[in-house]
């Protein structure tokens, strides 16, 4: 790419906390809420959602103008306050009331597979294993704070560059369409 010029109205920093709140607020409810989870099981699209839709509320409310680089970091501390806060919502929800944030995914995910193999005794062992992986998954756990500062770190490392691509790829959009407008 040539280099950038970010000539403009320059985004001031309430307009980037409100960005990043935004972001975070999305990121949260795409990894907590029951089947909005969901959205993540398609390559984190739910993460890459918020940080699109927090670089363009930036970009749209403040008629600031972002570099690809200013995009994708706004996208990437969205990714990091929304992990941060997931992390803690998960850690809180699984130690006091004992509910784990996905796994009506889960859940429905191995019903379709039990539905799929219905009448196949060829995938009576596939099946099986499933069933011994649900129940894993559903058993109970006991958790310290050095699992929850664990689990903000991966959530840091794995939601901050997507949400940031889903900001770089707004405004990648926005400067496709003012190309056109033009």
């Amino acid at each position: 790419m040539a280099a950038e010029k970010s000539d403009g109205v320059l985004l001031p920093l309430s307009g980037k906390l409100k960005a990043t709140a935004l972001g975070a607020v999305l990121v949260t409810f795409t990894t907590t809420l029951p089947y909005l989870t969901l959205l993540n099981t398609f390559f984190f699209s739910g993460v890459f959602l918020a940080g699109m839709a927090a670089v363009y509320y930036a970009v749209i409310a403040y008629q600031a103008r972002l570099s690809y680089n200013q995009a994708f970091v706004l996208g990437s501390f969205c990714g990091i306050a929304g992990g941060m806060f997931s992390e803690t919502i998960s850690y809180l929800l699984i130690a006091l009331a004992g509910y784990r944030p996905g796994m009506e995914g889960l859940k429905l995910m191995v019903d379709w597979a039990r539905d799929m193999a219905a009448g196949k005794p060829e995938l009576t062992e596939q099946l099986r294993v499933l069933t011994e992986m649900e129940a894993l998954a559903l058993a109970p756990v006991s958790l310290t704070p050095a699992d929850l500062f664990t689990g903000i770190l991966f959530a840091a490392v794995f939601y901050a560059p997507i949400a940031g691509l889903g900001g770089l790829f707004t405004v990648f959009r926005l400067k496709r369409q003012a190309a056109k407008g033009r």
